[in-house]
């Protein structure tokens, strides 16, 4: 009997619980990413400065600002 219970039973239920508390873990990391207000931010190629993705343009490969001296 013990070893339907510790050698059987006991590691079936081990790794259920393990995957559903994994499951939440993840779908809960998801959801606070998701619902953050947190913008993705990057570097300026030329002036290594960080701005919003949506203000950097692409150039010949690399990530430009809008300033005037990585304009050019």
């Amino acid at each position: 009997m013990n070893f339907l219970i510790f050698g059987v039973l006991a590691p079936i239920a081990y790794f259920l619980l393990r995957f559903f508390i994994k499951k939440l873990v993840m779908n809960f990391i998801q959801n606070a990413k998701r619902n953050s207000n947190v913008k993705n931010m990057s570097k300026c190629e030329k002036c290594d400065t960080f701005m919003h993705e949506d203000e950097l343009i692409t150039r010949d490969g690399k990530k430009v600002c809008n300033k005037p001296s990585c304009n050019k």
